[in-house]
Protein backbone atom coordinates (compact mmCIF):
# COMPACT_ATOMS: atom_id res chain seq x y z
CA UNK A 1 0.00 0.00 0.00
CA UNK A 2 1.31 3.55 -1.06
CA UNK A 3 2.84 5.47 2.66
CA UNK A 4 0.32 8.07 1.39
CA UNK A 5 -2.82 6.44 1.89
CA UNK A 6 -1.37 4.72 5.29
CA UNK A 7 -1.04 7.82 6.49
CA UNK A 8 -4.41 9.56 5.87
CA UNK A 9 -5.66 11.02 8.91
CA UNK A 10 -9.21 9.94 10.52
CA UNK A 11 -12.54 11.78 9.17
CA UNK A 12 -13.91 13.42 12.64
CA UNK A 13 -17.53 14.59 12.99
CA UNK A 14 -18.87 15.75 16.20
CA UNK A 15 -22.64 17.40 16.64
CA UNK A 16 -24.51 18.14 19.89
CA UNK A 17 -27.98 17.53 20.66
CA UNK A 18 -30.35 17.91 23.36
CA UNK A 19 -31.79 14.79 23.60
CA UNK A 20 -30.50 10.89 26.28
CA UNK A 21 -27.14 9.10 24.62
CA UNK A 22 -29.22 6.50 25.27
CA UNK A 23 -32.02 7.16 22.49
CA UNK A 24 -29.35 8.93 20.31
CA UNK A 25 -27.68 5.59 20.39
CA UNK A 26 -30.92 3.36 20.10
CA UNK A 27 -31.85 6.13 16.73
CA UNK A 28 -27.86 5.57 15.41
CA UNK A 29 -28.39 1.91 15.11
CA UNK A 30 -31.74 0.55 15.53
CA UNK A 31 -33.56 3.29 13.59
CA UNK A 32 -30.67 3.54 11.09
CA UNK A 33 -32.97 2.52 8.43
CA UNK A 34 -35.23 5.86 9.70
CA UNK A 35 -32.59 8.23 8.82
CA UNK A 36 -30.06 7.16 6.20
CA UNK A 37 -30.75 8.99 3.07
CA UNK A 38 -31.16 5.69 0.30
CA UNK A 39 -31.89 7.75 -2.28
CA UNK A 40 -28.57 9.24 -2.80
CA UNK A 41 -26.00 7.47 -0.60
CA UNK A 42 -26.66 3.43 -1.27
CA UNK A 43 -25.47 1.51 -3.87
CA UNK A 44 -28.63 0.35 -5.76
CA UNK A 45 -30.69 3.88 -5.50
CA UNK A 46 -33.63 3.76 -6.66
CA UNK A 47 -33.76 0.16 -6.28
CA UNK A 48 -32.77 0.33 -2.79
CA UNK A 49 -35.62 -0.67 -0.58
CA UNK A 50 -34.52 -0.75 3.09
CA UNK A 51 -31.00 -0.30 5.41
CA UNK A 52 -30.83 -1.70 8.15
CA UNK A 53 -28.17 -2.59 11.18
CA UNK A 54 -29.07 -5.30 13.15
CA UNK A 55 -28.22 -4.77 16.76
CA UNK A 56 -25.19 -6.46 19.03
CA UNK A 57 -21.96 -6.92 18.74
CA UNK A 58 -21.50 -9.10 15.24
CA UNK A 59 -24.57 -7.14 13.99
CA UNK A 60 -24.51 -6.77 10.16
CA UNK A 61 -25.54 -3.73 8.24
CA UNK A 62 -26.94 -4.29 5.32
CA UNK A 63 -28.82 -2.61 2.12
CA UNK A 64 -32.03 -4.27 0.68
CA UNK A 65 -32.88 -3.58 -3.04
CA UNK A 66 -35.36 -4.80 -5.53
CA UNK A 67 -34.05 -7.82 -7.64
CA UNK A 68 -30.60 -8.38 -5.81
CA UNK A 69 -29.51 -10.44 -2.75
CA UNK A 70 -28.57 -8.42 0.33
CA UNK A 71 -25.53 -6.76 0.29
CA UNK A 72 -23.51 -6.65 3.75
CA UNK A 73 -22.26 -3.11 4.29
CA UNK A 74 -20.68 -3.88 7.41
CA UNK A 75 -20.06 -5.87 10.72
CA UNK A 76 -20.39 -4.03 14.11
CA UNK A 77 -17.13 -4.56 16.42
CA UNK A 78 -17.88 -2.78 19.75
CA UNK A 79 -21.78 -2.68 21.56
CA UNK A 80 -21.93 -0.88 24.51
CA UNK A 81 -25.36 0.12 24.60
CA UNK A 82 -25.87 4.20 25.01
CA UNK A 83 -22.27 5.23 24.78
CA UNK A 84 -20.32 3.27 21.97
CA UNK A 85 -20.67 1.84 18.38
CA UNK A 86 -18.02 0.73 16.12
CA UNK A 87 -18.07 -1.23 13.08
CA UNK A 88 -15.75 -2.92 10.00
CA UNK A 89 -17.51 -0.45 6.77
CA UNK A 90 -17.13 -2.10 3.45
CA UNK A 91 -20.08 -1.14 1.71
CA UNK A 92 -20.12 -3.81 -0.94
CA UNK A 93 -16.49 -3.66 -0.94
CA UNK A 94 -14.51 -7.34 -0.67
CA UNK A 95 -14.26 -7.38 3.02
CA UNK A 96 -10.79 -7.18 3.14
CA UNK A 97 -10.64 -3.41 1.65
CA UNK A 98 -12.48 -2.09 4.74
CA UNK A 99 -12.18 0.79 6.77
CA UNK A 100 -13.26 1.76 9.90
CA UNK A 101 -16.36 3.63 11.96
CA UNK A 102 -16.40 4.46 15.43
CA UNK A 103 -19.48 6.30 17.19
CA UNK A 104 -19.40 7.57 20.55
CA UNK A 105 -22.49 9.36 22.72
CA UNK A 106 -21.57 11.17 25.96
CA UNK A 107 -23.61 13.60 28.07
CA UNK A 108 -22.39 16.85 28.52
CA UNK A 109 -22.40 19.06 31.91
CA UNK A 110 -25.64 21.29 30.06
CA UNK A 111 -27.77 18.11 29.37
CA UNK A 112 -26.94 17.43 25.90
CA UNK A 113 -26.07 14.68 24.09
CA UNK A 114 -21.94 14.93 22.63
CA UNK A 115 -22.40 12.57 19.50
CA UNK A 116 -18.68 11.93 17.69
CA UNK A 117 -17.97 10.16 14.88
CA UNK A 118 -14.68 8.80 13.66
CA UNK A 119 -13.88 7.01 10.14
CA UNK A 120 -10.15 5.73 9.45
CA UNK A 121 -7.70 3.30 8.44
CA UNK A 122 -8.02 4.22 4.96
CA UNK A 123 -4.88 2.53 3.80
CA UNK A 124 -6.71 -0.74 3.46
CA UNK A 125 -7.96 1.00 0.30
CA UNK A 126 -4.57 1.43 -1.46
CA UNK A 127 -4.29 3.19 -4.35
CA UNK A 128 -7.82 5.02 -4.07
CA UNK A 129 -7.83 5.59 -0.46
CA UNK A 130 -7.39 9.39 -0.90
CA UNK A 131 -10.15 9.40 -3.15
CA UNK A 132 -12.56 7.67 -0.97
CA UNK A 133 -11.39 9.55 2.02
CA UNK A 134 -12.21 12.93 -0.31
CA UNK A 135 -15.96 11.53 -0.78
CA UNK A 136 -16.59 10.26 2.62
CA UNK A 137 -15.17 13.59 3.95
CA UNK A 138 -18.40 15.06 1.87
CA UNK A 139 -20.43 12.02 2.10
CA UNK A 140 -20.66 12.08 6.29
CA UNK A 141 -21.24 15.31 6.40
CA UNK A 142 -24.79 15.43 5.00
CA UNK A 143 -25.30 12.01 6.46
CA UNK A 144 -24.07 12.87 9.79
CA UNK A 145 -24.68 16.24 10.47
CA UNK A 146 -27.82 16.63 8.46
CA UNK A 147 -29.05 13.47 7.74
CA UNK A 148 -28.74 12.09 11.23
CA UNK A 149 -28.59 15.16 13.47
CA UNK A 150 -32.42 16.13 11.79
CA UNK A 151 -33.61 12.86 12.49
CA UNK A 152 -32.70 13.43 16.15
CA UNK A 153 -34.26 16.31 16.80
CA UNK A 154 -37.58 15.25 15.08
CA UNK A 155 -37.63 12.79 17.06
CA UNK A 156 -36.41 13.80 20.50
CA UNK A 157 -38.45 12.87 23.53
Amino acid sequence: MPHEAKDLQPIQFEITVPVEPEHAFDAFTAQFGNWWPIDSHSLARENCKSIEMSTGLGGKIIEHAKGRDPITWGTVEIWQVGEHVAFAWHPGWDEGAYTRISVTFEQNAFGRCVIRLKHWEWGNLGEIAQTMRDGYQTGWKYVFEECFANYLMAKRH
